[in-house]
């Protein structure tokens, strides 16, 4: 089971590189074409695109994930593709469209900048929405070189299209054009896909949209929840402090994003539909405890080894502006790692169905997030910032685990966890005590000497780690 999921991931591991490179490869781009008070704005429109995105989605392709095998037919499948497709086009063409024209005719809403990069946020929310449920069926169907070759492809011109007018003079428009524009064709060519492959009928069943519409709505509240545990740091930074210190905090958040992006992201777009797979099989409780804990060791791991090269990158490409940032680097990691770790930990509330409880599981957290924001960020700026984040995913993981353990028990090892987790602080305290942990201190001796140190510790960690899910059952 787990080398299948293993080779699932690192495909889709490969095209989420792809779909989040483009953002990841412009930084240091963008942190030396724009000043910091543009890079903030920049920043600061990205995660508003997550929100315009996921509000638009609607948990329309999650609907989509859990329905499509119970149809025992293809000619079925393709109806219920074709509804969902129908369901988050509208659904979030109206928005899209209405609030593009109001901003263009003088609303500003809550968006900083000028007034002509606000209705690229919202059209590009609705093309990447509309893109998220053909990404969505080519994981169900595990149609991995299809959904690579399209987030590569989307990579490549938006790079090139956001690089090209920015060079041309129209700066955070500019790329935010391109985006649109890459996004635009690739969700063209992904139609002419599934057109060919006769994976799609546009005759909509509104008894299939409703009833996706039940499973997957009580998801948005809790998605929204989430979005405040993601978003609402640098909200608070731009109100509180000022764009520039978002343009800092921003850019070690992206360096931390490498994490999502390679070790969170492509577990998380194959667990979706797996975890139901693996509970139709032999001794499911047990693959879900290993699956637990060889994320955590991979999300451990690859945290470590981004921490070691992250002062020498920081000097390489950085302005020295940039540097301060650093500091928060190790916090928000262990902020991704805890808010992953609810993926392999959420398995009783998706299995019985219980989704309307991560709305109030996650509006506690949520709500904890904003009061230590509030709290913190005043007084200790990009360091309250992080610690609200890493205090806010406790509470939402710890939850989520809760309420699922009492619907679905799993019996996973605390000693195994512990391991991982003691692996995580002793790889630190290295780094530390080599002294590689500064832009102004960083050199390729110290950069190897870190990395080395880190490799021979996850290979013995790893080695444990192996024989517990190697382990007869």
């Amino acid at each position: 089971m787990w080398r299948s999921q293993l080779r699932a991931s690192s495909g889709y591991a490969i095209g989420n590189i792809a779909r989040s490179a483009a953002l990841i490869i412009l930084t240091p781009y963008l942190v030396n074409a724009l000043s910091p008070v543009e890079y903030g704005e920049w920043a600061y429109l990205e995660v508003v695109i997550v929100l315009v995105s996921m509000l638009m989605v609607a948990g329309l392709d999650v609907a989509l994930m859990r329905e499509y095998w119970d149809l025992e037919d293809e000619e079925k499948r393709s109806g219920l593709f074709g509804t969902m497709l129908i369901g988050v086009t509208v659904w979030g063409g109206g928005p899209a469209v209405a609030l593009s024209i109001a901003s263009a005719l003088g609303l500003r809403l809550f968006l900083p900048g000028s007034m002509e990069v606000i209705p690229w946020v919202f059209m590009i929310g609705w093309v990447e929405s509309i893109l998220a449920a053909f990404l969505a069926l080519f994981r169900i169907r595990e149609e991995v070189t299809s959904f690579v070759l399209l987030s590569v492809g989307r990579m490549v011109l938006f790079m090139g299209f956001a690089i090209g007018l920015i060079q041309a003079g129209y700066g955070v428009a500019g790329g935010l054009a391109g985006r649109f524009f890459a996004t635009l064709i690739i969700l063209i060519i992904a139609l002419v896909f599934v057109i060919r492959a006769r994976r799609i009928s546009l005759r909509p069943d509104w008894g299939i949209l409703k009833r996706g519409l039940r499973y997957g709505l009580p998801l948005l509240p809790a998605n929204l929840a989430a979005y405040v545990l993601f978003a609402s740091d640098r909200y608070f930074l731009e109100r509180l402090v000022s764009l520039e210190s978002v343009a800092v905090y921003s850019f070690a958040y992206k360096a931390a994003t490498v994490l999502e992006t390679l070790i969170t992201r492509p577990f998380a777009a194959d667990w979706a539909a797996r975890r139901f797979k693996i509970a139709a099989g032999g001794n499911p409780q047990r693959q879900y405890a290993h699956v637990l804990v060889l994320y955590f060791y991979a999300a451990v791991g690859f945290g470590l080894l981004l921490l070691a090269v992250a002062p020498m990158a920081y000097r390489l490409f950085a302005p020295a502006v940039y540097w301060p940032g650093l500091r928060v680097l190790p916090l928000i990691l262990i902020a991704y790692i805890v808010f992953g770790l609810s993926y392999p930990l959420n398995i009783g509330i998706m299995l019985k169905d219980r989704t309307r409880y991560l709305p109030i599981v996650g509006w506690f957290a949520a709500g904890a997030c904003l009061i230590l924001n509030l709290l913190w960020i005043p007084r200790y700026q990009m360091l309250g910032a992080a610690w609200a984040t890493i205090v806010a995913y406790a509470v939402w993981t710890l939850g989520t685990t809760w309420v699922s353990l009492r619907l679905y028990w799993v019996p996973y090892s605390l000693g195994y966890v512990g391991l991982v987790a003691a692996v995580g602080g002793v790889g630190y305290a290295i780094l530390k005590l080599i002294g590689n942990d500064t832009p102004g201190s960083a050199s390729l001796g110290s950069t190897s000497l870190g990395l080395s140190c880190i490799l021979l510790l996850l290979l013995a960690g790893g080695y444990f780690i192996l024989r517990y899910v190697r382990r007869p059952g």
